[in-house]
């Protein structure tokens, strides 16, 4: 392997190319990754703009931000922060830390601010839900015993060795007691343990209320030691650093090509097939795209076991959204980043989802998102219903429209009602529903992230292989058990390293400081 005076260089002796399938944050990182180590890259994404759901779009003066509302390892205080510099300069980004998670308000006004601040969190617990004292200092307790671990991975359990195995559970020796009361609960199931309903359901919607307990416990320790902050600029800002750099790095990337086909070879992956008929190829292929896709439609159903159909077939996504952003010509200053609300009567999603409550993302603390004076609003909407918006989409575009229109106008009813002067002031309104995710991002069911991780799962991750295919691996959202952007960069990383372990090459990081951007021929 070259390596000259200097410091390491993206050369090689004999570089061997790698396709890569997606150009969301998965691949961007596989890729980047992968040149760090010599190898040539060309990604094919099927969209027009890379970062995948990473994402964030115009609208008249606005710009609607999707994704990220707070980023593991903003901060120094974790060891993601040093992950995340090996791909991007971490301190040319400004992040805000906020002292409010959310609000959690009822019909009479009342309401409990879930803050960063652990000392704060249980102070407010603790005067508004008295009746809950036991169970309130019970639950802080056990997320400050959280507050040491610092989740940084080791190896892919696909290259790891015993050793590198035993000394991951060494370091989760002490939390697993901790681990063992709270994994069995979804956040809606341990919120029952709680008498006061307003507290109940501010536990319910920690997080996702299917999504375990134990997640919602640990993003507020890294709230409280401020590091998962919101970069300041929005999700598709944050995702072109990454891009950025893939491209100084002197990978390649295609847009608007979709793959719709995975060419194999004696059980080896060779190449791929574009939905315009051309073939490509490679001596590696890696598939940062939807899981269900690749595995059931790219390669035909061919490369599985029991193990796998079985998960696939019992573990839950990520739902779906119906995600309204509305352009409000308001100041709303001083209020929470973040507001769950009461609907006065419940908002039908469609036949099987109705909602009682709203939570409202209020964008004040990002200025570029909105013009001087206006503020950016953002509802997600959980629906588990893709096939009825598919289907209302296909067959009854009028009526899929005016259900867009129905359900906007019913948010900023509640929103007019709770801080006045919104519906005369709307001056933008946006809805995208699970036809639109799915035909943005290509997931299954129009899931906005991949697998949900829930007291079956738990903190487990999938092989980046599959049974009976060589030189073929999966990263991203579908490997990253949890959704989100850490797990993503790290599912990357690891798919890089294993092929550099097969090829018996030392696996390299180069930072940004140490780059130097290969010759082009």
């Amino acid at each position: 392997f070259y390596y000259d005076f200097w410091g390491p260089n993206y050369k090689a002796m004999e570089n061997k190319h790698v396709i890569i399938i997606g150009g969301g944050m998965g691949g961007l990182s596989a890729g980047t990754y992968l040149r760090m180590n010599g190898y040539d890259t060309t990604i094919f994404e099927m969209s027009g703009n890379p970062g995948g759901l990473c994402t964030s779009w115009e609208r008249k003066n606005y710009k609607v931000d999707l994704c990220i509302h707070w980023l593991v390892g903003s901060g120094k205080g974790s060891s993601f922060y040093e992950r995340w510099n090996e791909l991007i300069r971490m301190e040319e980004i400004r992040f805000v830390n906020h002292d409010e998670y959310f609000r959690m308000e009822d019909q009479q006004g009342k309401y409990i601010s879930v803050f960063t601040n652990l000392d704060l969190l249980e102070s407010e617990f603790l005067l508004k839900a008295p009746e809950d004292e036991k169970e309130i200092r019970k639950f802080i307790k056990a997320v400050r015993k959280f507050l040491s671990l610092d989740l940084i991975p080791g190896k892919s359990d696909d290259i790891a060795n015993l050793w590198e195995k035993m000394k991951v559970g060494w370091k989760l020796l002490p939390y697993l007691p901790c681990f063992a009361s709270y994994i069995k609960y979804s956040c809606r199931d341990y919120s029952k343990k709680f008498k006061n309903p307003l507290l109940r359901k501010t536990i319910e919607y920690l997080f996702d209320p299917e999504m375990s307990i134990v997640f919602s416990m640990m993003a507020i320790t890294w709230f409280h030691k401020k590091t998962a902050g919101y970069p300041i600029g929005g999700s598709l800002n944050f995702a072109l650093k990454v891009y950025d750099r893939y491209i100084e790095s002197g990978g390649a990337i295609n847009f608007g090509a979709k793959v719709v086909k995975i060419l194999t070879e004696n059980n080896k992956a060779i190449g791929v097939e574009l939905e315009n008929g051309e073939t490509h190829f490679a001596e590696y292929i890696i598939s940062a795209a939807d899981g269900h896709a690749t595995i059931f439609e790219m390669l035909g159903g061919m490369y599985t076991n029991e193990k796998l159909l079985e998960f696939y077939k019992t573990a839950k996504t990520f739902p779906s959204l119906v995600f309204v952003a509305l352009g409000i010509r308001k100041d709303f200053a001083g209020q929470p980043r973040s507001v769950f609300l009461p609907a006065a009567k419940p908002i039908y999603l469609d036949p099987e989802t109705k909602l009682s409550e709203v939570g409202f993302y209020i964008h004040n603390f990002d200025k570029t998102l909105a013009p001087a004076g206006s503020t950016l609003i953002t509802c997600m909407l959980e629906t588990r219903n893709y096939d009825y918006w598919n289907k209302l989409h296909r067959d009854d575009p009028a009526q899929y429209e005016s259900e867009k229109k129905r359900i906007a106008g019913e948010l900023i009813e509640i929103l007019d009602k709770r801080y006045g002067g919104a519906k005369e002031n709307v001056e933008m309104i946006d809805v995208a529903t699970p036809v639109t995710f799915k035909n943005s991002s290509g997931n299954w069911k129009g899931s906005f992230e991949g697998w949900l991780l829930t007291p079956e799962t738990g903190f487990r991750r999938l092989s980046h292989t599959l049974p009976g295919l060589d030189n073929f691996y999966m990263c991203g959202q579908w490997v990253a058990i949890g959704g989100g952007l850490p797990g993503v960069l790290s599912s990357g990383r690891d798919t890089a390293e294993i092929i550099c372990h097969k090829d018996k090459i030392l696996f390299k990081v180069i930072s940004p400081e140490k780059a130097k951007v290969p010759e082009m021929a």
